[in-house]
């Protein structure tokens, strides 16, 4: 439960990085400043993912950390399938597909990926 707990907290603090970063980034005008945003932003991501590794891996991590990750990653190909279903509403948000969504994009594949390598190529002992 604990674990638990840990990953819905650690997994919000992650999304609202990128967030901040890609409101940041919308707001500015010059591209060193974007660039800027951008390469923080990456930084701060890097480091909320070694804290994660420090955890170990399970089953919670992919359904918590990858699964999102691989949603908001994937959302420009998943768009068309998913907003094409007789809903009242879209599955993937508008949002989502602009291109100044990138760095959302991009974090969201970070993560899924680094979870999903953890998973497959390492084994990290708790400590």
């Amino acid at each position: 439960m604990q674990l638990l707990l840990r990953l819905l907290i650690w997994d919000a603090l992650f999304c609202l990085v990128p967030t901040v970063g890609h409101a940041a980034s919308a707001a500015l005008t010059t591209s060193t400043a974007d660039t800027t945003v951008t390469l923080l932003t990456c930084a701060v991501c890097g480091a909320f993912l070694a804290q994660l590794a420090r955890w170990g891996s399970s089953w919670m991590e992919v359904v918590l950390v990858a699964l999102p990750g691989l949603y908001v990653a994937l959302a420009p190909f998943l768009a068309p399938l998913l907003n094409g279903l007789p809903l009242s509403f879209d599955l993937v948000p508008a949002a989502l597909l602009t291109a100044r969504a990138a760095s959302l994009r991009t974090a969201g594949a970070l993560a899924a990926g680094f979870v999903l390598w953890q998973h497959v190529f390492i084994s990290i002992p708790r400590r």
